[in-house]
């Protein structure tokens, strides 16, 4: 194999690689959140760049086998692999006839078309995974397509070790390039540090302003209640300070009539006296 086909070759195994990487984040999210038809999704989307990786690697047809032989010795990959496996690399393959094979073998039987769960559980273990036409079984990771089981963990494993040969001989053909994602990468990771810092930090502050503001809302209430009682107050005490003036008033009208009278009696007295002489 010369260097340009092998440089494109190494190129697209990294490809699908990454692809495979990228099905699988993307399985795990549906995982986490419950998404069932997320789940289905995912695991059938990680079937389809592991079987381009085994058909890349193991071919099947007597004329391509020499191009697999030659990639397996470059990256140093031996026969005894989890992706040398004839029914990974040619799954879509005659994926119209495989299906009709899969209705014929399972007639008369019960079957399960698209299943997040354990086939044995729902139905008293009467049915295995022969019987799911699409399924994932939680309990040991098995993901099923077409009534044949696929062992997710190992097929992660068995991916990661291919990666990571064929990453070392990208870097070894196009070391500029690496180079260059390699800070591009890190550029991404310190972004989204920095955003998910920013992230924190505002969360944090709309905290500390929400507690502040609920304390004087609060406080704030009672002082309005308040404020109306404090300037009933003075008017209810005007309203009596007007009966308290007219006693008063009364008491110094009465003794300025009992002192007049006082004054015109003696005047009378001496008048009397003088008549009798």
């Amino acid at each position: 194999m010369d260097q340009n086909t092998l440089s494109i070759y190494i190129h697209e195994l990294r490809n699908q690689c990454l692809h495979m990487q990228a099905s699988f984040n993307l399985f795990n999210q549906a995982v986490n959140a419950g998404q069932s038809q997320g789940v289905l999704y995912g695991g059938q989307m990680i079937l389809m760049p592991a079987s381009q990786i085994s058909s890349l690697l193991w071919p099947t047809r007597a004329r391509a086998r020499g191009r697999g032989e030659a990639l397996r010795k470059v990256l140093q990959l031996t026969e005894k692999h989890a992706l040398n496996d004839r029914r990974l690399s040619e799954i879509w393959e005659r994926s119209d006839e495989k299906t009709e094979e899969w209705i014929n073998k399972t007639k008369g039987q019960n079957v399960i078309f698209d299943l997040v769960g354990d086939p044995a559980a729902v139905s008293d273990g009467a049915l295995t995974s022969e019987s799911v036409y699409r399924g994932y079984n939680p309990a040991n990771q098995i993901f099923t397509y077409r009534g044949v089981a696929y062992n997710l963990p190992a097929l992660a494993n068995a991916v990661s070790d291919v990666a990571g040969r064929v990453n070392a001989m990208y870097r070894h053909l196009f070391p500029e390039q690496a180079k260059a994602e390699d800070e591009a990468n890190q550029k991404a990771i310190a972004a989204q540090q920095e955003a998910e810092k920013a992230a924190a930090e505002a969360s944090e502050a709309a905290k500390a302003e929400t507690k502040p503001e609920a304390k004087p809302s609060e406080k704030t209430a009672p002082a309005k209640k308040k404020a109306p009682a404090e300037k009933a107050a003075p008017k209810a005490a005007a309203k009596k300070a007007a009966p308290k003036a007219s006693p008063k008033t009364a008491t110094k009208k009465a003794p300025a009539k009992k002192a007049a009278a006082k004054k015109t009696a003696p005047k009378k007295a001496p008048a009397k006296k003088s008549a009798k002489k």
